[in-house]
This record gives C-alpha cells, structure tokens and sequence, in this order.
C-alpha cells in the first residue's frame, strides 16, 4: 500500500497472528478530505482492490498456491463488495458502461420500497 500513488498513507503494519484468523494486518490513515467528502475515483477503488489482495498474493508466493490458508477470506469478500459496487452502483465499468444496475439504497427508498 505504501508504494501506491494517491493510496491512504500506512499507520501501522502487524505481522503477529491475531486470535480472528488474521496472520498480518497493514493499518492505513485516510486522507481527511478524502473521509469529508465520501467520494472515491476509479483509481483509488482500484488501488483499494489491489492492497487488499496483497497479502493473498504473498501467500501464494511464499507458500504456493495449494497451500494459501483461509487468512485472506475478508479481503477477498471486501474486493467482491468493492467491485460489484464499482460496476452496478457507480458506473466504473469500460465493458458494462457507465449505467447504474443495482437500483442503490437511495433509489430503493425514493421508489418506496424498504431502505
């Protein structure tokens, strides 16, 4: 995370195994205009995508790919989250386009339905 531009600086780095599965943990600091205004650019998404596969990718390095662990099993979910928010709520997709899919909280409660 620290070597890519324009990406939250890093606070703290763990490499101590915690007791939730957690082998290492990196720590960053949001930019505070960043946490202001709530709003991301396709290059910050993206570059969120590859930190949080970080540590999957070593795993697979270090160890080999038969034998990852279930370590990296909530970067994994928070990638999925991240993506398909990318391409069905913000329209950050070069092959679906620049179309909302997913309807969104907000459009969900302005139709009248459960929010």
């Amino acid at each position: 995370g620290a070597l890519i531009p324009d990406y939250d600086q890093v606070q703290k780095i763990s490499i101590i195994p915690r007791s939730n599965g957690a082998g290492g943990l990196t720590f960053f600091s949001p930019q505070e205009q960043r946490l202001e205004s709530g709003m991301y650019s396709k290059q910050y998404l993206e570059s969120q995508l590859a930190v949080a596969l970080g540590g999957r990718l070593a795993e697979e390095l270090i160890f080999g790919e038969d034998l990852v662990t279930t370590g990296a099993s909530s970067d994994i979910q928070q990638v999925a989250n991240i993506a398909k928010s990318m391409v069905t709520e913000w329209g950050m997709s070069n092959v679906v386009g620049r179309v909302a899919l997913g309807g969104g909280q907000q459009q969900r409660q302005f139709m009248g339905g459960p929010g």
